[in-house]
């Protein structure tokens, strides 16, 4: 598309658009990327024109047209805010910087670059939906030229756009956008079936192109006959949909019976309803595919009557009915219900965001900090197709398929969601995890001592009723947190023969707490309680003198002082963080940690820290920055700690007994031992075995191996 072209489609649309501000972004943009080249080889400007005829075709105003033009001039060319602000005004340079920074950070892992990204895009929407639409624009061009780029790159960015991008399109009402998206991504992600498809899809559609014509010819003299104006078109369904279906049902191509699709445009809404009577007199339909989304319209503002027949011929068809302005409001989204003047929004960014229907995704960006939580969380809105139910005042209120009543108390408000205890739908009392149905009306029921309970997060389907109640039970964590962190530390002291209290009084309280970066003492605490600092470290902070005194006392003592003062001291941790070994540590199930492999601490919410080895897989779903560098003090000292063996072996008399004597020569003591046959002649022998490292659990192994009929020898890690 060239400049003219643009300028052309804004004007059939926008009459008397301020078309210089489109003009002189173009130049602007031009200058800025001079030499640049893309994948293709063709000049960079070929791309920022694209995206803002994409832009104009959705029927946009002229200030996010220019975005689209200069939306890489802030990243790829060093310019300003102030520079575009200058030029193009406050509106242009906001877009362009809101675009900019939602994929500018650097992160730690891919996961994690795309869940921030995410984030921050959404933030980026709440400023101004506009800015997510130039996005999109982006992103389609992009898919569309992708085959320049390296597979495995092409993969990865269809893989984000089938898993963000896509689903936003379609919030937003761009159905023609999310289907072409799709497409893309099925080509990239599955390059050898979308080929086999498309092969069977173009060998077939001759065929369906004639039979599309003749249909459509029969359903608009069918209309005619009874003297009902109307619009005829067809179509096929789009490669990734028919694809859905068939890995849904189990069918082969050819078993993909409803591949077409027609759309009738009426003149008001009474003709809608006029011609589906007519379209089930003539053609027997299925009564379980007719969908009214025009008395009970879709969350983006699409109105349509869906049905199903069994059309000319004998085909099964789908058939749209809908009025020219039902069309426009699904063919443009959200573009459809903005107003211009001289071609500029004249909406505020407030009234854009009630329009987007998109508050939720808006109050959980800004609520919740971890990226990966707000991703998973969001994804639940934006996949799930869409129930409706009713409040008993009669208020209409839309929530993904799956939804429960919990959903329902946190979708009118969060203090009814924390409060609520049951409900009543259409008169009769239900529990909280009861999904709701199309067309329920709910009453919901709550008690003033209710609070949120961790399995409600099992029950809740959205993403605001599971941010709500994540964000109630951290703050649960975190109180247990500080009050685990202030006996702590209180107990330390008492070694020392003072107190909180005093030390409050004092001063030393707060100075220690401000010398590690907090504010109140009640954070202090808190970080005692979570593991990320020992007591131990902040006693030595406040009373510095007393514990030295200890100290020296204890090298003073005699042998026979410092043996008696040992059996009373209490033992210390087997492992070390910071320097320090009165830790509070438990030992993870999942991998079952032994001194001497390679460990790294977590810290759990009120519970100390957690040691895994180093290896274990449960550390990949963990957050990052809640791993402690942690080393085992002294080998781990002479502590107890579980192994677990398992061995393959030949299935014969006396294997027991070998195994048993192996252990007792160790001097391992074996505390659980169960076997089972596995058929041709082999067992499985179970063994749960008290070691002091992972040498001596190692060199058990190694004399299992050397059993006469042991087949194998594994260490086996818990599940869980």
């Amino acid at each position: 598309m060239r400049l003219n072209d643009i300028l052309d489609t804004v004007s059939s649309y926008a009459p008397g658009a301020d078309l210089d501000v489109i003009m002189r972004a173009y130049v602007y943009a031009g200058k800025a990327h001079a030499g640049q080249m893309r994948h293709s080889g063709e000049p960079y400007l070929v791309h920022p024109i694209a995206v803002a005829g994409i832009l104009a075709e959705w029927h946009m105003d002229v200030d996010t047209i220019a975005t689209g033009l200069l939306h890489d001039t802030m990243e790829d060319c060093l310019v300003s805010h102030a520079d575009l602000q200058g030029l193009f005004g406050r509106e242009v340079a906001d877009m362009v910087e809101g675009v900019t920074k939602i994929g500018k950070l650097k992160f730690r892992s891919k996961e994690e670059a795309q869940a921030e990204n995410f984030r921050k895009m959404v933030l980026a929407m709440s400023k101004d939906v506009r800015v997510i639409l130039v996005k999109l624009a982006d992103r389609l061009h992009n898919m569309r030229t992708m085959e320049h780029m390296k597979a495995e790159r092409a993969a990865a960015i269809s893989e984000e756009t089938l898993e963000i991008f896509a689903p936003i399109a379609n919030r937003l009402g761009l159905a023609r956008l999310k289907s072409e998206l799709e497409d893309h991504c099925f080509r990239f992600l599955h390059p050898e079936i979308h080929a086999d498809l498309l092969a069977r899809y173009e060998a077939g559609a001759p065929a369906r192109d004639a039979y599309i014509e003749r249909t459509r010819q029969v359903l608009q003299d069918h209309m005619g006959s009874f003297g009902l104006a109307c619009q005829v078109t067809g179509r096929c369904k789009h490669l990734h949909s028919v694809y859905n279906k068939m890995q849904a049902q189990h069918l082969e191509f050819e078993e993909v019976h409803d591949l077409l699709a027609f759309r009738i445009i009426v003149p008001d809404m009474g003709s809608c309803w006029t011609a589906l009577g007519y379209i089930h007199q003539r053609w027997r339909h299925r009564p379980e595919r007719l969908k009214d989304y025009i008395s009970q319209p879709k969350s983006n503002g699409y109105q349509s009557l869906h049905t199903v027949v069994l059309g000319p011929e004998g085909h099964e068809i789908e058939i749209q009915i809908r009025t020219e302005e039902m069309h426009r409001i699904a063919e443009q989204g959200i573009a459809a219900h903005w107003r211009y003047k001289e071609g500029h929004l004249a909406l505020s960014p407030e009234d854009i965001g009630k329009i987007a229907r998109l508050r939720e995704l808006f109050e959980a960006a800004a609520e919740i900090e971890d990226a990966d939580e707000f991703l998973a969380t969001v994804k639940v809105d934006l996949y799930q197709n869409e129930v409706y139910a009713f409040t008993p005042a009669g208020d209409v209120r839309f929530f993904p398929q799956g939804a429960t009543v919990l959903d329902f108390a946190y979708g009118i408000h969060s203090q009814v969601g924390d409060r609520c205890t049951g409900a009543k739908i259409n008169g009769r009392m239900v529990p909280l995890r009861t999904e709701l149905r199309v067309g329920d009306t709910v009453e919901i029921l709550t008690a003033e001592d209710q609070h949120p309970k961790r399995e409600w997060l099992e029950w809740a389907k959205t993403g605001r009723a599971q941010s709500k109640i994540r964000r109630h039970l951290r703050e649960v964590e975190r109180e247990q947190g500080r009050e685990l962190g202030q006996k702590m530390l209180e107990k330390e002291l008492l070694r020392y023969d003072t107190t909180l209290a005093k030390q409050a009084k004092a001063g030393t309280l707060g100075e220690a707490a401000k010398k590690h970066g907090f504010k109140k003492s009640e954070h202090l605490y808190l970080a005692i309680g979570q593991g990320q600092l020992t007591p131990m470290r902040v006693v030595r902070d406040m009373i510095p003198e007393a514990v030295e005194q200890a100290e020296k006392k204890e090298q003073n003592e005699g042998v026979l002082g410092q043996f008696i003062r040992r059996l009373r001291k209490p033992r210390q941790s087997p492992v070390i963080i910071d320097g320090e070994t009165d830790v509070m540590v438990t030992y993870a199930r999942c991998c079952n940690p032994l001194p001497g492999e390679p460990v790294v601490g977590f810290i759990t919410r009120g519970r100390g820290i957690t040691v895994h080895a180093r290896s274990c897989p449960q550390l990949l779903n963990m957050e990052p920055e809640r791993r402690i560098a942690v080393d085992w003090h002294g080998g781990g000292g002479q502590a107890s700690h579980t192994g677990e063996i398992s061995v393959v072996c030949a299935d014969k008399p006396g294997m027991l007994a070998d195994v048993g004597a192996a252990c007792k020569v160790g001097g391992i003591n074996v505390t659980r031992m169960e076997a089972r046959s596995l058929g041709d002649d082999k067992a499985l022998l179970s063994l749960e075995v008290a070691v002091t490292d992972v040498q001596q659990l190692h060199k058990l192994m190694r004399e299992l191996e050397r059993i006469k009929g042991v087949i194998t020898v594994d260490r086996v890690r818990a599940q869980g």
